[in-house]
């Protein structure tokens, strides 16, 4: 779209025609379904210099979603979108612009994921798998668009999803299963992160690529009614990483991005129509980075390559099929003792390895098909269909301390070699039904599905128990080298040796009605089944290995409903209620009892929008979690009840076309409610801060002389967190401070950022065995020049 006036889109509200006439008499009688049909097209607006917002042009292949067109006369004109209303606007038909009624501000912008202005996404499809405005959900949904991670120039999604209050993101020191111990958090409690609406169990591969991401949507709380795949639903939370799709516009971008570290990520972006008529379309995104750590021996090798091919008939059908090839390489990381580092009389170098220098390095990878199929048959009617196979494995060594305080004190540990090794296969089919209708003062959309998924998890952590103690103070020198654990050596031990499959089917029913304009109702249920088959060859049985086969086959009715009830134009107030459900992998057979874990949330607040500048949710919530397993070592002490309340508000502000903001606050606290476990009840879940919050402000000159420069700053900071169930050990409060300064032409960004400028020195809790810490991120300095067409 080079050269052209920049559009902006301001959508009129769709009427709706009955399918034929009736008396008055009659309607009394049987209320009347009427098509949501739109009498008329959506209404393009061009805004004219000095308004409010850059001019802004939808471009695909363009690494923020956006970029700037040539500025439009000052005279405002108006121009109707080629004969195809919203859902069709970029040359595919897709459900994510399935958005009648919906008002864009001046500015707005199309993407393949739905409209964006500036850093507000105005829809959202992962809290009801139907293209909703999030000002019409019942609950806190955070999006992170694609200009967001461009503008802070985010390198990792765990960086990227700092932006949203209450949420922790997996460290990205870890590997394998150590990220998935910790894994990512909302609200206190482990979150699952899904691509594009379907489980990504143990997040494998290159998790932190954002090559190929459109945007990031976080749900807070249960997403039962219409999350299955994997162990089950999600308890606290569910992160939604939307892919970027193809669009009917060639388009081209690569770069490059140069760091601290010897971090070095080449990346590209291509997006090219295959067929003259432009009914089969090919995007293939790809990155490959390089980079050590601040971790002494730790140097990281990535890659995530995703073709995706579109088969469009433009009106109302498209298939999709992604491609997923992604590998992440690294020395496992371990972490730190707590003792040493945010304990004890003494201080180990925050920089340390354990283990050896000359240790294999760790993998991670995923090999994935995704199919998409959408139709719609009528203007009531669609249907969509969604299906997934994946083959995943980690393979984790390590020679690692097993305790947060020193074996033989003063300053001296007890390690072993210990190998993880991980291989799943995953089936996963999600088809659904929609039907958009009016019956009488309401507007209607139901949604009815089903899901079955499929996993055969293939797992041991074998442990060789002959390596000489090191004095990590005095002497961190580790003479025994790394070896894989061996049945052949005397000292092998197997703390677990798994064969499980773990299936999970669900039908769920969702009705969302918006009565007189102003309230909006959601209510849904999921008959959720849950069935584990484990297999696990275990040391536990009179002190010999046994084979021992445990088993559950759990099914349960999951409710959902809420409302959000407009007060006055720009504010409404809202409140939910929701379950979930699902299965503890790869501790089950330390429990007596596999029975799955559930988590009941209850949530309130406000939603509001000022002139489409000042926007945002606030929110209180109550989450109830049972049957969790602790685990504290390498066993699990016993089921436990925990729960979370807090508070938190997310906000973005942009009060003129140069000023964006990001704000965000939130207050988790979050403890355990029985003393089942032997932690004494009351004690706070470890690995959660009890306030933290996220701020970044970004400017945009339009001075003649500096035209296409921008400049952002922000900080983000985390109170203290406690390393251990027993509560031992915590590390202090943080907070680190980044800035960014981008030149942008028409083809052409240069960006020049600092993360941690003021080289904040911290550790953080990291979830391996119990009470160790890793050391954060010191001050980073990237560059990054890219070109596009």
């Amino acid at each position: 779209m080079a050269g052209q006036y920049a559009r902006v889109r301001e959508i009129h509200m769709f009427r709706f025609r009955a399918l034929g006439s009736v008396s008055f008499a009659a309607l009394l009688a049987v209320p009347e379904v009427v098509l949501a049909q739109p009498a008329e097209l959506p209404s393009v607006t061009v805004q004219a210099p000095g308004q409010r917002r850059p001019d802004i042009a939808t471009v695909a292949g363009d690494r923020s979603g956006t970029k700037r067109a040539k500025r439009a006369s000052a005279k405002p004109v108006t121009s109707t979108v080629a004969d195809k209303p919203l859902t069709n606007a970029l040359g595919t038909y897709n459900p994510a612009l399935d958005l009648p009624g919906l008002k864009l501000p001046p500015g707005t912008t199309l993407t393949t994921a739905g409209p964006v202005d500036g850093y507000r996404a105005l829809s959202a499809s992962s809290a009801t798998k139907t293209a909703t405005p999030i000002e019409q959900v019942p609950q806190s949904i955070q999006v992170i668009p694609r200009s967001v991670i461009t503008d802070q120039n985010n390198v990792t999604v765990t960086e990227a999803i700092q932006n949203v209050s209450n949420v922790q993101g997996t460290n990205t020191l870890g590997i394998g299963t150590t990220g998935s111990f910790g894994g990512m958090t909302v609200r206190g409690f482990s979150a699952q992160q899904y691509l594009d609406g379907l489980n990504n169990m143990y997040n494998v591969g290159d998790r932190d690529s954002l090559v190929n991401v459109e945007r990031i949507e976080v749900l807070k709380g249960p997403n039962a009614i219409l999350y299955g795949g994997g162990a089950g639903s999600p308890l606290g939370g569910a992160i939604n990483v939307v892919s970027k799709l193809p669009t009917d516009k060639a388009s081209l971008e690569t770069g490059l991005t140069l760091g601290t570290k010897s971090y070095v990520q080449p990346y590209f972006d291509v997006n090219q129509p295959l067929s003259p008529d432009k009914t089969v379309l090919f995007r293939f995104t790809g990155d490959y980075t390089s980079n050590n750590t601040f971790v002494d021996v730790v140097h990281q090798d990535r890659y995530s390559l995703n073709p995706t091919l579109t088969l469009t008939n433009k009106e109302d059908t498209t298939l999709t099929i992604q491609g997923r090839l992604s590998r992440l390489e690294q020395q496992a990381y371990q972490g730190l003792p707590a003792v040493g580092t945010v304990a004890g009389s003494f201080r180990l170098n925050p920089d340390l390895y354990i283990g050896p220098s000359s240790i294999p390095k760790s993998y991670s990878d995923v090999k994935s098909v995704t199919a998409t199929f959408d139709h719609r048959f009528d203007p009531i009617w669609s249907f969509n269909i969604k299906a997934r196979w994946a083959d995943q494995n980690a393979d984790q060594r390590s020679q690692t301390t097993l305790s947060a305080a020193p074996d033989f004190p003063p300053t001296t540990w007890s390690l072993q070699n210990i190998e993880v090794l991980q291989k799943q296969r995953e089936i996963s089919v999600n088809p659904n039904l929609e039907a958009r209708f009016r019956l009488g003062p309401t507007n209607n959309v139901w949604l009815t599905g089903a899901d079955y998924s499929r996993v055969t998890d293939r797992s041991h952590m074998n442990a060789d128990l002959g390596v000489l103690p090191v004095d990590l103070l005095n002497n961190p020198v580790f003479p025994t080298p790394y070896t894989d654990p061996s049945p052949a050596s005397p000292t092998f031990f197997s703390y677990t040796d798994v064969d499980s499959v773990y299936t999970t089917k669900g039908l769920y029913t969702q009705l969302q009605s918006t009565i007189y304009d102003r309230l909006h109702v959601l209510a849904g249920v999921r008959l959720a089944s849950i069935n584990i088959d484990y297999v696990e060859n275990y040391p536990f049985s009179l002190g010999v290995f046994s084979p021992t086969q445990f088993g559950s086959d759990t099914t349960r009715a999951l409710p959902r409903f809420g409302a959000v009830l407009d007060l006055v134009p720009g504010l409404s107030v809202y409140g939910s209620y929701s379950e979930g459900m699902q299965a503890s992998t790869f501790v089950q057979a330390l429990n007596t009892n596999v029975q799955p874990e559930t988590s009941k949330q209850a949530e309130a607040g406000f939603k509001f929008n000022i002139n489409d500048q000042l926007t945002g949710t606030v929110a209180a919530f109550d989450i109830r979690r049972q049957n969790v397993p602790v685990v504290i070592g390498l066993g699990v002490g016993a089921l436990s009840a925990q729960e979370s309340k807090g508070y938190e508000a997310d906000l973005i502000w942009q009060p003129t076309r140069n000023w964006k903001v990001i704000a965000s606050y939130g207050h988790t606290d979050v403890r355990y409610s029985d003393s089942n476990t032997g932690t004494p009840q009351g004690n706070r879940v470890p690995g959660v801060p009890e306030d933290s919050g996220r701020f970044w402000v970004d400017y945009s000159f339009d001075w003649p002389a500096l035209r296409g420069w921008s400049a952002g700053a922000g900080v983000y900071v985390a109170s203290s967190q406690y390393v251990d169930n027993f509560n031992l050990y915590k590390t202090p409060g943080y907070f680190t401070v980044d800035a960014k300064i981008a030149y942008e032409t028409e083809h052409w960004r240069a960006a020049f950022n600092v993360k941690n400028l003021t080289g904040e020195k911290y550790f953080v809790p990291f979830t391996w065995l119990g009470g160790q810490v890793a050391r954060g991120d010191g001050r980073a300095f990237y560059g990054t020049l890219s070109y596009r067409y």
